[in-house]
């Protein structure tokens, strides 16, 4: 979790009512190579979810704040926090990198609040197809984006580094074959398992340079081929309950109020 003295210094007031909190990225993936080690190209990803005083919704001046989402880099630490409302939201729209936070190891998350709790037991009732096709148009995104190069955070020059001894985006890859390899379990069991004790070593080997471009395209091919064939047979809605979202969403404010 953030140092204490971290985040009273760089987060704003509104982050701090969290209902949970755990990582994300390679901790939750358990794909995370140190900074010490020469090909490391990791933050440490975390992310939280927010459910703020009563009066920001419901009070006089509650039109005018937007405080929705909020993302800072603070030394090897990338934290992204998100309102309740905002968090919802990006679930019904079937957002890969939203849903997995409600499915990681207990030992992954920091906090869980009751309303926390409440959350996480309704995460099955969150999934529709709309987050298998999301999955698969994420995996696209990072198959092109491995040859076509952005540099963000502080590992920035270190990534670069790597993408000019290999000739293509190492980490990109990595996020591609991750993304399918989630889907298809997904596919297959009806759960997401975002730690990838399986094929994490296969990770790792692409996520540090130790497969060529040609083989990372021909395994995401192939993976990408037995997406195409299971996704048309899913058996999970198209989308899911607005009622349902409504009423979670709903029960988890008053829930967090409660608690304060």
């Amino acid at each position: 979790m953030i140092p204490e003295e971290l985040e009273q210094a760089n987060l704003p007031a509104w982050t701090r009512y969290g209902i949970l909190e755990g990582y994300r990225g390679s901790h939750g993936h358990g794909t995370y190579i140190p900074n010490t080690e020469p090909n490391s190209v990791d933050d440490i990803d975390i992310f939280r979810v927010v459910v703020q005083p009563e009066e920001h919704y419901l009070g006089l001046g509650s039109y005018l704040k937007t405080q929705e989402h909020y993302e800072t880099f603070i030394g090897q630490y990338d934290v992204l926090v998100y309102d309740i409302r905002k968090f919802i939201h990006l679930l019904s729209k079937g957002n890969p990198n939203v849903h997995i936070f409600l499915w990681l190891r207990p030992e992954d998350y920091f906090k869980i609040t009751g309303a926390g709790e409440y959350l996480l037991s309704h995460r099955t009732e969150f999934l529709s197809q709309k987050v298998i096709q999301s999955f698969g148009g994420y995996a696209v995104s990072q198959l092109r984006r491995m040859t076509h190069f952005e540099y963000k955070g502080y590992m920035g020059d270190k990534r670069k580094a790597l993408v000019n001894q290999y000739g293509y985006d190492c980490k990109n890859a990595a996020h591609c074959i991750r993304l399918l390899a989630t889907a298809l379990d997904l596919l297959k069991t009806g759960n997401l398992v975002v730690y990838r004790e399986r094929d994490g070593e296969t990770l790792i080997e692409i996520k540090t340079g130790r497969w060529t471009l040609e083989r990372v395209k021909e395994y995401a091919n192939k993976l990408m081929m037995e997406f195409e064939s299971l996704a048309p047979l899913s058996s999970l809605p198209l989308s899911v309950s607005q009622k349902m979202l409504e009423d979670v969403l709903l029960k988890v404010m008053k829930l967090a109020w409660k608690e304060v």
